[in-house]
């Protein structure tokens, strides 16, 4: 927090004001390469030397610390850092490695402004042509405005809001007020407005129009994938599958990875990791495991019979058995 208070209070508070002071004047940004470069060469000035910015003077530390030798925004914090300085060892170092990251950082950034660079070496007129403002404020604040603006007033279309925009941004009603001298202005303008009333419904209807063609283009995706999937589903249940590991190697290209597929979907999951991008010597090794493990019996086909088991023969309700005495009913009368 000290190294970003830091930066601040020396270059980042005071190279916001200098731009916004820019903007207000209506400099071009092309214009402001000098500024770049002397926030450049002070930031080496600081990370030669942080130890300036933990002792001194305040009331005059600014003159050697501060961007273009201006007044503290915050002398209070920066008192304060002095204050805590001898309990923070590690601080100077940190501020040390703050500042060559700042800079490299602003070097990126500003590299259009380097000397040979695009906006060095274009001359008066072409910077006067790329005119732009140093700072983005005008969009943001527009951006704002639409949001404040359609949050009261949600039934606006975009381009009635862009229209008034534009009617207060360049004191139409002063033109108005000037140029249009008779009726047929008034019924020229409202004509203008009439043609215009159809142009938000169209630009709705094309958006919708390609909403759907975007939907109907991901269901036809889906689709097609479906049918491929079920195309292969029904190739993998004809394949045969190969359960000798000496018939492996043999395999190559798309059989074997086709073999890779038939195996996980007869429920092989003991496969490790490999899949289509494997190299083939993995893919042959792990179908050759998964084969030795079949054999083994660690793992079944689905649906393939258990084999047949001992069966014990049940004896018939009317067939009595061996061990089960003779009633005296069924006994034969025997003569003597």
């Amino acid at each position: 927090m000290a190294a970003l208070g830091l930066y601040a209070e020396t270059v980042g508070k005071h190279y916001m004001a200098i731009i916004r002071a820019h903007t207000k004047n209506g400099t071009n940004m092309l214009m402001l390469g000098p500024l770049h470069d002397n926030v450049r060469k002070h930031l080496e000035v600081l990370h030669r030397d942080p130890e300036q910015l933990l002792s001194g003077d305040v009331d005059t530390l600014h003159l050697i610390a501060v961007l273009y030798s201006q007044e503290w925004q915050r002398p209070d914090f920066i008192r304060v850092v002095h204050s805590m300085a001898p309990t923070l060892p590690h601080l100077s170092s940190l501020l040390r490695a703050f500042f060559s990251g700042a800079g490299k950082t602003w070097e990126h950034f500003t590299s259009e402004f380097a000397p040979g660079g695009l906006i060095d070496e274009a001359s008066l007129e072409e910077k006067e042509l790329a005119w732009m403002l140093p700072t983005n404020d005008i969009n943001e604040g527009a951006l704002g405005s639409f949001r404040v603006m359609m949050r009261r007033q949600p039934q606006l279309s975009l381009s009635v809001q862009n229209a008034q925009a534009m009617y207060f941004r360049n004191e139409t009603q002063a033109f108005m007020k000037q140029y249009f001298v008779g009726p047929e202005d008034l019924q020229f303008l409202c004509s203008m407005a009439w043609e215009s009333t159809g142009e938000d419904q169209k630009r709705e209807q094309e958006i919708i129009e390609h909403s759907h063609q975007r939907a109907a283009e991901k269901e036809a995706t889906r689709k097609k994938r479906q049918q491929k999937r079920q195309e292969k589903d029904l190739w993998l249940e004809a394949l045969e599958l190969v359960l000798d590991e000496t018939k492996v190697p043999g395999l190559k290209g798309e059989v074997l990875k086709d073999m890779l597929d038939k195996f996980k979907a007869v429920g092989v999951s003991d496969l490790g990791n490999v899949n289509h991008r494997s190299k083939v010597g993995a893919i042959c090794e792990a179908l050759i495991v998964a084969i030795e493990k079949y054999n083994n019996g660690t793992w079944r086909i689905a649906g393939e019979d258990e084999g047949e088991g001992d069966e014990s023969s049940d004896l018939g309700d009317d067939e009595p058995s061996a061990l089960e005495p003779i009633s005296d009913w069924e006994e034969t009368d025997t003569e003597d």
